[in-house]
């Protein structure tokens, strides 16, 4: 029994990767580096598709799990394929919840869908991470800005002035809530600050000037 095993082993086949080798005959290593570089030369090119597949290799090779999904959903944002990009992301997500580059990810899929409560979802999942972190907070006064609700989105822009004190673009968003929510006087004060360190301020100007109208 013994001598008829030995006998059968030089002719049983060993499948690595999707391909097949003869005992004897040696895989070639495995080298998931030239991969993730031809990817990123792929991106370069705007060869997308050529790009997604090449992490693909790379992931086969032995490359890390959690850097293939969030590059793939980071390709497949670009590509356009944004029900794909989430999809990625999200399995990104699922290795590594507290990292913050799949849950950008996910607020970059929800805004260029312009999806206000997919960007309010994706935003609060970034500052459940990074409380202060910018993108996410900007978004979501963006998003409640867009719906009109001008109360949470002054609230949120006033927030990210806590934060971020110097930001004009907040300043003035923050001036506009304040302004549309019938608070002129704040409006104004705010429109005041811009103007003292931004003359120019697209809006600025005439911000000041509505807030300093009668109301009829």
């Amino acid at each position: 029994m013994n001598r008829c095993f030995l006998l059968l082993i030089p002719i049983i086949a060993v499948v690595a990767n999707g391909q097949t080798f003869r005992a004897g005959q040696s895989a070639p290593s495995a080298n998931p580096g030239k991969h993730w570089a031809a990817s990123q030369a792929s991106e370069n090119g705007r060869k997308y598709d050529e790009a997604i597949g090449e992490v693909r290799s790379y992931q086969q090779e032995g490359g890390d799990a959690f850097l293939a999904n969030t590059r793939t959903g980071w390709l497949k944002y670009l590509k356009g394929d944004y029900a794909g990009a989430a999809l990625a992301y999200g399995a990104a997500n699922k290795l590594q919840a507290s990292a913050l580059n799949p849950l950008l990810g996910l607020l970059n899929v929800a805004q260029a869908q312009q999806d206000l409560k997919g960007t309010e979802r994706a935003a609060e999942a970034v500052l459940h991470v990074a409380p202060s972190n910018y993108t996410a907070q900007m978004a979501l006064a963006g998003a409640y800005f867009a719906q009109k609700d001008f109360n949470k989105a002054g609230s949120q822009y006033r927030r990210v002035l806590i934060f971020y004190p110097d930001d004009v673009d907040a300043m003035s968003s923050a001036a506009w809530s304040d302004f549309y929510r019938g608070s002129r006087r704040d409006a104004a004060d705010g429109f005041r600050k811009i103007l003292s360190v931004s003359p120019e301020y697209l809006g600025a100007s005439t911000g000041l000037e509505l807030s300093q109208k009668p109301v009829k």
